[in-house]
């Protein structure tokens, strides 16, 4: 056989080959994971650890992709609107199978605008609104994992702190999706014998001074709930880092400091128990992937939700104010590896 015929077979064959792998790849279920926050938010690290390691199990082939709203560095309704359309094309553009939407911003800006429709299906991650907030309640194509605050574990700590005493507590967040949706849940828990004294969402830096300040003889603890993309104040637009917020309220605040998520405690914060960023990525990913199997037609599967927490620690944050844990919650903190000597 001639060069010129062995040349020929073989780029026929690798043409062949090309097609048959573009129509493979075409042919797999798609899957985009749509996160509120940058890349290189902890929180969102972590779920994306959980969605990888569900996905190290799996045998069938799938494509999953990611795109990042990065609402924690966009402060302003225009900034947040502009990301979310960019969100949208990448969702006409990609057009995946099933859309696991992180954080209520997420749903809230982007995912309910497809509730109902046959493509793509919804799989919500960590939203603290009632599925009402969003159209989700009752919808064909929508399932998912509700958030519940560890509110429990911050009650019990309390009383392990200061045992036979009720304490006083402020509850503080930003006033955004996730910190309304966290202070209501925060505020319909049964916190007996404790009692909140003060809660407030606020909008900038300056009010969450103010209000740590105004509270400093009313209550024993202050808990911190979500504080990402504030901004510094006035006409200082700036958004302060998280590291920065932490480190006043740690120096400042008279109660003591625990927060609702692992990055109070990564940003310089003691204490923190949060909802668990790992176990909610992986069985996001495990439901997902169960989806895709279900037969046409099939029910969503039901909304569940996490029975785990986190427990981060940083103890000579906790010396500085005498306050000195059992060991279950320094084991808990290294097992989840969230202890920061």
């Amino acid at each position: 056989m001639s060069a010129f015929w062995k040349n020929g077979l073989i780029g026929a064959f690798l043409l062949g080959f090309i097609g048959l792998l573009g129509s493979f790849n075409a042919s797999k279920p798609r899957i985009l994971v749509l996160h509120a926050f940058d890349q290189d938010y902890s929180w969102v690290r972590t779920v994306d650890l959980g969605i990888r390691e569900a996905l190290k199990n799996n045998r069938r082939p799938v494509s999953v992709q990611w795109h990042y709203l990065g609402f924690n560095r966009k402060p302003h309704a225009d900034q947040r609107e502009d990301a979310a359309i960019q969100a949208r094309r990448a969702i006409t553009q990609i057009d995946p199978d099933i859309l696991i939407a992180v954080d209520d911003e997420s749903s809230a800006h982007v995912a309910r605008h497809y509730v109902g429709r046959d493509r793509p299906r919804i799989l919500f991650v960590s939203i603290d609104q009632p599925l009402e907030q969003y159209g989700y309640r009752g919808a064909r194509n929508v399932s998912g994992i509700a958030e519940q605050l560890p509110l429990a574990a911050v009650r019990d700590a309390l009383l392990t702190m200061r045992p036979d005493q009720s304490a006083r507590i402020a509850v503080l967040g930003a006033h955004d999706d996730t910190g309304r949706a966290e202070l209501a849940q925060t505020q319909a828990f049964d916190w007996t014998p404790h009692r909140l004294v003060a809660t407030e969402v606020v909008k900038d830096f300056t009010a969450w001074q103010a209000f740590v300040e105004r509270t400093a003889s009313q209550a024993d603890a202050l808990l911190v709930l979500s504080y990402g993309g504030l901004e510094r104040g006035g006409d200082d637009h700036q958004v302060v880092a998280g590291a920065e917020m932490v480190n006043w309220v740690e120096t400042n605040a008279k109660p003591l400091p625990l927060g609702i998520q692992a990055s109070y405690v990564e940003d310089g914060g003691g204490l923190s128990f949060s909802p668990p960023p790992f176990d909610y990525g992986q069985k996001a990913m495990e439901l997902a992937l169960a989806w895709l199997e279900a037969p046409s037609g099939a029910a969503a599967p039901p909304v569940t939700t996490s029975a785990h927490f986190r427990v981060s620690l940083r103890p000579t944050r906790l010396a500085t104010r005498g306050v000195k844990l059992p060991a279950i919650y320094v084991e808990a903190a290294r097992i989840g590896e969230s202890y920061f000597p």
